[in-house]
């Protein structure tokens, strides 16, 4: 008998990891797959029941379940959440996705929505974010560095496309390869932020894999997957940050967007000294106004007077767009000293949280 308990225990066990996430959740939702177990577990109850104190006995409470049936399906078809300004929520195999409309801008945020994932104007281009501070990226690089430069753009955690938007506007219809893990995403991006640029290729791929399986070689490489508290640590490796610069030209730049808190700057310490272990030069600047620090490497040994170099050439030159030049203002008015740190995270060792 405690051999057939604990074998259906671990059988039990098994269905109840597996099952919800890799059938009932991505199918039917998080709130169905509740309801499902629960009314499960309503069954098991009425069995035992006809079991234990005969048929009569169940039949007479067999209404409850029916009754909370059809209370479950009138429920489980509200919103999840009711936040003001949404036009779209949906749950995929990885997150929980909303969209929010707020005076005319569209919001994409994920799961607890602790943050703005991506960004949509019908006009607008500039949104005081971390987005806008990729384009920054190539102009470490020794001046004149002309926009002309930048042939082919990588982005690990592409959400719903608003670095592509940017960035085409800029560097014009480069081809640009983005990937997210989460298929839904890119749907909900074409549906809802207008992702629908020609030079988008958007592969639903987790992007360590997709970008060390790639033949192309980038000019700048952006990595937008750290969604605090959730960050994939391996993103954050020495070993990935080698894939990183394998992939990039001669004078490729690596970005990388991070949150923080105000006062604890441990994580941008860990991640400047493990990029610092491949890339020979490390640059960092605090987005205003926010909890997010963008931190800049590049393939070949740089220093900052080239930025200073590159902004005053393009300020003179003249006829560049102005979204690039404010994310070029933006970068040297709040650059920060480039923190000094022997921590190196790894593919053995990566305690990131």
């Amino acid at each position: 008998v405690s051999g057939q308990i604990y074998a259906i225990s671990t059988l039990g066990s098994f269905i109840g990891t597996f099952l919800p996430v890799l059938v009932l959740t991505p199918t039917i939702g998080t709130t169905f797959t509740f309801l499902a177990f629960s009314g499960f577990l309503n069954l098991v109850a009425l069995l035992g029941l006809w079991n234990s104190v005969g048929r009569s006995a169940a039949f007479k409470l067999a209404w409850m379940p029916l009754v909370l049936a059809v209370l479950a399906i009138l429920w489980g078809r509200a919103p999840l959440k009711t936040t003001a300004g949404q036009i779209y929520e949906t749950e995929s195999a990885y997150n929980y996705i909303q969209v929010l409309e707020i005076d005319g801008y569209r919001l994409l945020r994920l799961n607890e929505g602790q943050g703005i994932h991506s960004m949509w104007h019908p006009t607008q281009l500039f949104y005081g974010g971390p987005w806008e501070q990729f384009l920054a990226a190539p102009f470490f690089n020794p001046a004149p560095y002309d926009l002309q430069r930048v042939k082919r753009i990588a982005i690990v955690g592409l959400a719903a496309g608003t670095t592509v938007r940017q960035a085409t506007a800029v560097f014009g219809p480069i081809p640009i390869d983005g990937w997210e893990i989460d298929p839904k995403i890119i749907e909900v991006g074409r549906q809802y932020f207008e992702m629908v640029e020609p030079n988008l290729n958007a592969i639903p791929e987790d992007g360590r894999y997709g970008l060390a399986h790639s033949n192309q070689l980038y000019t700048i490489i952006a990595v937008d997957a750290y969604r605090p508290p959730y960050i994939p640590w391996h993103l954050t490796t020495r070993e990935f940050f080698q894939v990183v610069r394998d992939h990039l030209t001669d004078d490729g730049v690596a970005v990388i967007n991070v949150g923080r808190s105000p006062t604890d700057r441990r994580l941008i310490e860990g991640l400047v000294g493990t990029m610092s272990s491949v890339f020979p030069s490390i640059y960092v600047m605090d987005v205003p106004n926010t909890f997010n620090s963008i931190v800049y490497a590049t393939r070949q040994s740089t220093e900052i007077n080239n930025l200073y170099a590159n902004f005053d050439y393009l300020n003179r030159k003249g006829n560049i767009p102005p979204l690039l030049m404010e994310s070029l203002a933006r970068t040297v008015t709040y650059l920060q000293p480039t923190p000094s740190s022997q921590v190196v995270f790894t593919d053995d060792l990566a305690p990131i949280e």
